[in-house]
């Protein structure tokens, strides 16, 4: 079963399988206030917590079928291990690696647990083509939930671009990307951002990689029962838990020099409206010429083509278009002189600069350090967050920025807020003003709480 970079990828060549070798796949639905939620999904024939492997698939408008072959693709390496399957299904509404989509893979993933025995220490990711990108952003966003992560196909860009990728969130998550190899190029700059903000992971060129090779590969990573450090930034609320620290309210106005952002710079992301295409960013010109273009691409550009003008600007070569790109400041009208055959070629088009969202963030850096029994917590932008103590870790002191809140805090959850409850005493370090420490109830994840 090669899997093979096409446009669908061959669906790792079904018929060299009889489709009634295949385990038929669950269906389930969700109705919430936001939509429908669907996914396809096995249980594993075991009454032991079992590993799970979540898919994303590869085609952002797959019909049933198509999802239903992608199941018949992976079931059956993924039985053979003993694991939980899980592939949502987008329904062509959204894309994986945008909010909609996130909020759909934590819903569905929420629902299994809740439903299933898991090991909560291997829960997998992999994603395919259009699902791709999604890898990046629910490592970014659901970061205590994975062991492992993989990416095949697709463009890192598309997750990128969203402005809510954070490299400090996947630091702990072992990372591998295998990408088209004639897409290389295109995708440099993607590798390159993902390596300057820190994201770290394996970033390969491959035209064929199997099934099993994936599943070989994630199964030897396993989360750790309880790590003793948390770093986490995020700018939605939706979007706030990472093992045992939770941020509950923003505060953007409380800085913090000592700790940066860690997010992947999208760049202006200033483009052409042309409808996609790629190039090489190392090309030495003169201008630009059309590398890649997307399947079943409408748009007027041709493999080949060269950009040789902008809006009445000579485009020396791929680094200086990059420049040129970067420099904008406002979407505008513009005309551009492509090179085609020899001749001259002139094209209306727009320059697009496309909203950035998330713009402040939040980031908490919490670490326990045994030989001392204490939890020291570094924030910025943090009104308030709670901190999840276990049993082994307790009694504990708290410091948070410097100021120490509670000297012998016991197991279970404990808020941090920068002033006192209205009408709150002494108790637990209440001041007129300043952080306080106070014990709050625990909320339980869903499914098989982690192991502690």
């Amino acid at each position: 079963m090669s899997l093979m970079f096409t446009s669908l990828v061959s669906l790792l060549a079904l018929s060299l399988f009889p489709l009634t070798a295949w385990a038929e796949a669950r269906v389930r639905k969700l109705e919430y206030p936001s939509g429908e939620r669907s996914y396809l999904y096995e249980v594993a024939p075991t009454a032991e917590p079992a590993p799970l492997l979540v898919f994303l698939h590869g085609e952002e408008k797959a019909s049933r079928e198509t999802l239903e072959k992608y199941f018949q693709q992976w079931e059956p390496v993924v039985a053979a291990r003993g694991w939980h399957l899980v592939l949502p299904w987008t329904e062509g509404r959204f894309a994986f690696h945008s909010e909609e989509g996130m909020r759909s893979v934590r819903l569905i993933l929420e629902d299994f647990l809740r439903q299933h025995r898991v090991d909560r220490r291997r829960i997998y990711l992999a994603g395919h083509g259009d699902g791709a990108p999604g890898v990046f952003s629910s490592i970014s966003r659901m970061p205590d939930v994975w062991s492992a992560a993989l990416a095949i196909g697709g463009d890192a860009n598309l997750a990128i671009g969203t402005n809510r990728i954070y490299a400090g969130n996947a630091a702990e998550i072992p990372l591998r990307w295998l990408y088209e190899e004639n897409r290389e190029p295109v995708l440099r700059g993607a590798i390159r951002r993902m390596e300057f903000a820190g994201l770290r992971g394996r970033f390969e060129a491959a035209n064929e990689f199997r099934a099993e090779q994936a599943i070989e590969w994630l199964r030897q990573h396993v989360s750790p029962a309880l790590p003793t450090s948390v770093d986490f930034e995020t700018g939605s609320l939706e979007f706030r838990r990472s093992r045992w620290v939770e941020i509950t309210e923003f505060d953007f106005a409380q800085r913090n020099d000592v700790l940066a952002s860690t997010r992947v710079d999208p760049g202006t992301g200033a483009f052409l409206r042309l409808g996609g295409f790629g190039y090489d960013p190392e090309g030495k010109g003169p201008g630009v010429p059309v590398k890649w273009l997307p399947p079943n691409y409408k748009g007027p550009l041709k493999i080949d083509d060269c950009i040789v003008s902008i809006a009445g600007k000579m485009v020396e070569d791929a680094a200086h278009y990059g420049e040129m790109m970067e420099a904008q400041r406002e979407s505008r009208d513009v005309g551009i002189i492509l090179l085609r055959n020899g001749k001259n070629v002139r094209i209306e088009t727009r320059i697009v600069i496309p909203q950035r969202e998330e713009i402040e963030t939040a980031r908490i850096l919490a670490e326990y350090l045994g030989d001392s029994g204490e939890i020291l917590v570094v924030t910025r932008g943090v009104k308030s967050a709670t901190l999840r103590i276990p049993e082994s870790w307790a009694p504990v002191k708290i410091s948070w920025n410097g100021t120490d809140l509670e000297a012998s805090a016991a197991a279970g959850c404990w808020m941090l807020e920068s002033a006192p409850p209205a009408g709150m005493g002494p108790k637990h370090g209440a001041k007129e003003a300043g952080p306080v420490a106070r014990p709050v109830p625990c909320v339980d994840l869903p499914g098989n709480p982690p192991a502690q």
